[in-house]
Parts: C-alpha cells; structure tokens; sequence
C-alpha cells in the first residue's frame, strides 16, 4: 500500500504543479487574453498578475514541504482558486476540465503529502 500511495502522491503532485505553472506562464505570455477571460468571467484584471506570483509561492511552499502552515495554507488557497475558476468557467459556458481535474488532484496530493514526504517540522508563524 506505500508504493501506491507515493505513485498517487506523485501522480497528483505534477499534474497539479503542471496546472499552476501553465496558468503563471500564461498569465504573463498572454496576459491580455486572461486579462480579457477575468474579465469575461466576472472577476477584476488587476488580479492576474497578483494571482500568478501567489501561485508561485504556493508552488514553492509545497515543493520545499519545509514550513507546515505554509504547505497547509497553501493547498488551501489553490483548492479555492480551483474552485474559483470552476464557478467562472461553468458559468460562462466554459467546460473546465484543468479545474475539476485540479479539484480532484490538489485534495488527493493534501491527503497524502505528509504521509508520502513527512510532516514538516517547522511553522512559519510561531518563534
């Protein structure tokens, strides 16, 4: 049962790294069309790039799985942006296969994470 379990941590891991760095690089190569699908979807411009840069520390604070909070707050933010973009795209029109993959895949690699990696040690916020 570890061997699996490690399999799927992985498995869900990339593919959910995958999603967030296909939506940082396109939100700054082709920042006027995700501009323009924010927009379409009803959320401001102004958070693209924001958005981008905070899924880049997300990204980095679960890869290094060194501060515990971070990781959790982390996976916690990106289930929500998962969520976020899903309601966007339903309600355009859109079908949002990366978003309900990356519902599927960002729970299952939370669940397994400290059982596959070890729980961090460390908290970010607490001296």
């Amino acid at each position: 049962m570890q061997l699996l379990e490690k399999i799927t941590y992985w498995v869900a891991t990339v593919i959910m790294v995958a999603l967030m760095l296909m939506a940082i690089i396109s939100y700054h190569v082709d920042h006027d069309r995700m501009a323009g699908y924010f927009e379409y979807f009803g959320y401001p411009t102004y958070i693209v790039y924001p958005l981008a840069y905070l899924k880049l520390l997300a990204l980095i604070a679960i890869l290094t799985n060194y501060f515990r909070n971070l990781k959790d707050i982390a996976y916690g933010a990106y289930f929500m942006n998962m969520v976020a973009a899903t309601v966007g795209h339903v309600m355009a029109g859109d079908q949002p296969i990366h978003a309900y993959v990356g519902l599927v895949v960002v729970p299952v690699s939370y669940i397994l994470s400290n059982r596959v990696r070890g729980e961090p040690k460390r908290d970010a916020f607490i001296l």
